[in-house]
């Protein structure tokens, strides 16, 4: 990017009305302190959340008017053959291991200008009514929709920046929008927050937290996106007026006698505590989303019944074979007797463990493996079920609409004797019922589940990173060598959809990794 200024403008007024498309909304360098708050495309989303592990986040929206609301989330992995992921080397345990998840509601939508109105008027009410619990609840929600409505106006302004035609103005008029703006909601904010003065500790301690997580938000998101706009070549008055804006929450906090406000220059310490207040603020404040599972197995009576149908069909054998034998044996017959007998109890030990195995298969074919209870426990509402599955699959026995998203880059046949595959799938059906989403919090409309899928034991058996080629160039007529990086392909086919929506599209993306880790994520389609 070339440090050329791309406006010959004057700073925007604040107060001009706004015309902007959405831009979108994409996880940043900044996104560990807001990104995961924000509210997501209709689309699910994956990222790179460090060195071994992908972050896909699922939306699950609440149908208006229906009593229950059901989903089917769907997912295969196609991991290289030289991953050596079998069914003998990583089961079932192993997967949930690796695949965590957690779920909480969505943030409720709200425009950051907005923010100072109705959000900030509703967390008076709560002071005002002296129920200290529900407004311990609305400050902390409060501070999660400053969060996502600032994740929601970067993504915007940084979307704009990158667009042709007059959409860079558009981002000015954001970038000035937004200063003034954070000035009128930290001012409301301090004024209603007074309100929790000479009332429990528990509440002018939360009252503080949030005023100093607000404060510390906002900072970052106007340094974040001064620091870009200064790239860009914005005009220097803009980008000063964000920058006094920032620094004004700074010495805000320096006034106050809140700690931790960064210096420049100051020791890796001094850093190691900023970002750890940041990141306990944080957990505090977004709390409030958080919902608690209660996962149990769901097919262990399904499977205990078809092991003792099992154990029963081979006492069966073993009975109907004595019968056969008889009972009486002469003194010449003994040996044969016993010869029988040994071999019937063999046979029904064996046609036990067999049958067991095979019914095993079954119940992971076609039972989930475990129930979850979605539950609030803070307002004390269960607002759904799911039910989950994993497990391995056969490459022939795949749905031909997966088969058909995998094989969408793939030009021969041939190339899945060339590059054999190993498919590993993952299944939850959810369901919710907005009732009781809506007596939770009516202005809450879906629930989010952020997974987490660590690669680690995937890249066990991973070849060196790196190693040199040796080629003949036919152009300058000799020989020459590079050095090949050494990576793996793990393909991955999702959807959700509604329940009754059984044809709905399947996407299509790429992880390329290598024995140090994730390197890059392509989508496809």
């Amino acid at each position: 990017m070339t440090n050329q200024p791309l406006f010959h403008e004057s700073v925007p007024d604040p107060s001009a009305p706004l015309s902007v498309r959405p831009g979108p909304d994409r996880p940043s360098d900044w996104g560990s302190l807001v990104a995961d708050l924000s509210r997501r495309p209709a689309d699910t989303t994956f990222r790179i959340h460090d060195r071994t592990h992908v972050e896909f986040a699922v939306d699950y929206r609440v149908g208006p008017g229906a009593r229950t609301t059901s989903y089917v989330w769907e997912v295969f992995f196609f991991a290289p053959e030289s991953l050596r992921l079998h069914s003998r080397t990583y089961d079932k345990s192993d997967l949930y291991t690796d695949l965590q998840s957690y779920v909480r509601f969505e943030v409720p939508e709200v425009e950051f200008h907005a923010l100072a109105g109705e959000p900030i008027n509703t967390l008076a009410d709560a002071l005002d009514v002296g129920d200290d619990e529900r407004a311990m609840r609305e400050m902390r929600l409060f501070a999660c929709q400053v969060r996502s409505a600032g994740a929601e106006l970067r993504a915007r302004i940084f979307a704009a920046l990158s667009a042709p035609d007059d959409e860079p103005r558009r981002a000015l008029h954001l970038a000035a929008r937004l200063a003034a703006d954070a000035q009128r909601i930290t001012s409301r904010l301090r004024e209603v927050l007074a309100r929790a003065d000479g009332r429990s500790d528990s509440l002018r301690t939360a009252a503080r937290w949030v005023d100093e997580d607000v404060s510390r938000l906002l900072e970052t998101l106007l340094a974040f996106v001064a620091r870009r706009l200064t790239k860009h070549g914005a005009p220097p008055g803009l980008i000063e007026t964000l920058e006094r804006a920032a620094l004004a929450e700074a010495s805000y906090r320096v006034q106050t006698g809140i700690a931790g406000v960064g210096t420049v220059g100051m020791k890796r310490r001094e850093v190691e505590a900023l970002e750890f207040r940041r990141h306990v603020l944080k957990r505090f404040t977004s709390s409030v989303l958080w919902l608690s599972p209660q996962v149990r197995p769901a097919s262990t009576w399904v499977l205990q019944l078809l092991y003792a149908i099992a154990a029963g069909l081979a006492m069966a054998f073993a009975i109907a074979a004595a019968f056969w034998n008889g009972f009486e044996v002469g003194a010449q017959g003994w040996v044969t007797w016993v010869l029988i007998a040994v071999v019937a109890y063999a046979i029904k030990d064996r046609m036990k463990a067999v049958l067991q195995t095979a019914f095993s298969n079954v119940v992971d074919r076609h039972f989930p493996d475990r129930r979850w209870r979605i539950d609030d426990r803070e307002r004390g509402v269960t607002l759904g079920t799911m039910k989950e599955q994993s497990g391995f699959t056969p490459f022939a026995a795949l749905p031909p609409a997966v088969l058909a998203a995998r094989r969408v880059t793939r030009q021969h046949p041939l190339e899945e004797q060339a590059r054999p595959e190993t498919v590993i799938y993952h299944k939850k059906e959810v369901d919710i019922r907005p009732e009781r989403v809506a007596e939770a919090d009516p202005r809450f409309s879906a629930l989010t589940e952020i997974f987490r899928l660590d690669f680690s034991r995937w890249l066990a058996h991973t070849d060196d990173p790196k190693r040199d080629i040796l080629f003949a160039d036919p152009i300058a007529q000799t020989l020459g060598s590079a050095e090949a990086p050494r990576v793996y392909n793990i393909a991955a086919v999702y959807r959700l959809r509604l329940a009754d929506d059984e044809d709905a599209a399947w996407h299509r993306l790429r992880i390329v990794v290598s024995r140090k880790g994730i390197r890059r994520i392509e989508h496809i389609s």
